[in-house]
C-alpha cells in the first residue's frame, strides 16, 4: 500500500460535499461553513487514523479479511466524525476563521 495521503481523494470528497450545499462557499452561512469545516477535519483525522493503523504490525495470530478491513475503516470514519464534532484538533476552527474573515 502507498503510505502517502491521496490529496485528490480529499479534495474530491470536500468538493462533493460543498457542491451539495453550495451556499456555504458563496453565501458564507456560518452554520454551513462550520459543518463543511468539521467534515473536512473529519476526513483529515480519518486519514491520520489510517496512517497510524498501518504502523501496528500484524502478528498473524488471527487472520484478517476484507470484512475486517472494511469494518475498521467505517469505525475510523465514525470516530473521526465524532472527534471533529467535539472540537477535533482545531483545524475546523482555523478554517472557519479564515473563510469567514474573523
Amino acid at each position: 500500500m502507498d503510505p502517502r495521503i491521496d490529496t485528490a481523494q480529499l479534495l474530491s470528497q470536500v468538493t462533493s460535499q460543498t457542491a451539495k450545499t453550495g451556499k456555504a462557499a458563496r453565501g458564507r452561512d456560518p452554520e454551513k461553513v462550520k459543518e463543511q469545516a468539521q467534515e473536512f477535519e473529519a476526513i483529515f483525522i480519518q486519514q491520520m487514523y489510517k496512517e497510524m493503523r498501518k504502523t501496528i504490525p500484524n502478528d498473524g495470530l488471527i487472520e484478517r479479511g476484507n470484512a475486517d478491513d472494511m469494518y475498521i475503516q467505517l469505525q475510523d470514519l465514525e470516530a473521526a466524525r465524532v472527534t471533529a464534532k467535539q472540537g477535533g484538533i482545531g483545524l475546523a476552527d482555523m478554517m472557519m476563521k479564515q473563510l469567514l474573515g474573523e
